[in-house]
């Protein structure tokens, strides 16, 4: 696990505050030396979620296209599912972006992510988006001059993927509204 600083013990307390439930921080060392703590919490906001975000990948300063963006950026997801494979893969996309193998920024998709993860899962890649499942004024942290704000997961099936490629991500998102799907759910059918 990474040492602890105070702006990620910081980031650990606004997590608790917004996600509430029972709290757990849980690190993954990579053979690079990196590591990458996730916050846990389940039951949060409510029933059998689990919430998840990342803690110190706002560290380093978001650059999209060589232009610093002026803040850091956390992952976070809500989804029905086991413990150890989403804090795994939401710390191992957080370690590669940390390695810069991956870019992220709003309405990133990461192709083929999900079945390493959740085999038989209906889903197989994960779409970026401003959070929305929490506090509607969750996602946006200050603190001593830095400014962090969160990219919530939502897991998409290979078809509704094309339809992002083909119509654009509002179309895709207009189709997840419509249709009432429950982006929480790996196993839901596929909107398109």
């Amino acid at each position: 696990m990474s040492q602890a600083t105070p702006q990620h013990r910081a980031i650990a307390d606004y997590l608790t505050d917004a996600f509430g439930g029972e709290i757990r921080v849980m690190g993954q060392s990579y053979h690079d030396g990196l590591s990458v703590n996730v916050l846990v919490s389940s039951g949060a906001p409510e029933g059998d979620y689990l919430s998840c975000s990342t803690i110190g990948l706002s560290d380093r300063e978001l650059v999209l296209e060589d232009e610093p963006m002026g803040f850091g950026v956390e992952l976070c997801g809500a989804l029905y599912a086991d413990e150890m494979p989403f804090v795994e893969m939401l710390a191992d996309i957080a370690h590669e972006v940390q390695t810069g193998e991956w870019s992220i920024g709003l309405g990133t998709i990461l192709p083929d992510v999900v079945q390493a993860y959740f085999p038989g899962s209906t889903m197989q890649h994960l779409l970026l988006v401003h959070p929305f499942f929490w506090d509607e004024d969750f996602g946006v942290f200050e603190q001593d001059g830095r400014k962090t704000v969160w990219l919530q997961i939502i897991p998409i099936s290979g078809s509704e993927f094309e339809l992002a490629e083909e119509e654009g991500l509002e179309a895709l998102e207009e189709k997840l509204e419509a249709s009432g799907a429950d982006v929480f759910d790996l196993l839901r059918a596929p909107v398109v």
